[in-house]
């Protein structure tokens, strides 16, 4: 079966594999809350970017961007998911 929509060319960036994060200074609940919202909104905004353009280099650093975003997110809520269990710990 032909493909309608060819698969965009690899492109380095595309092949990357960004380290996962962590966080080492504890953050507020109300910190990360905030944090997750704003990265939150930021994957919304980037998201409309990388659709809004052809398959290139801002498509691809876009998508990046985004990949990097949700590492982040990732980290603040395992970092929050560890201090409410450390809190939950000592009372």
């Amino acid at each position: 079966m032909n493909k309608l929509v060819p698969d965009p060319p690899v492109t380095d960036l595309l092949l990357l594999d960004p380290p996962a994060l962590s966080l080492i200074d504890p953050l507020s609940p109300k910190d990360c809350e905030e944090l997750i919202s704003a990265l939150t909104l930021t994957i919304d905004h980037t998201t409309i970017v990388l659709l809004d353009n052809p398959p290139g280099d801002t498509r691809n650093a876009m998508g990046m961007n985004i990949r990097l975003l949700c590492r982040l997110i990732n980290a603040v809520c395992d970092r929050t998911h560890a201090t409410r269990h450390d809190q939950g710990a000592t009372r």
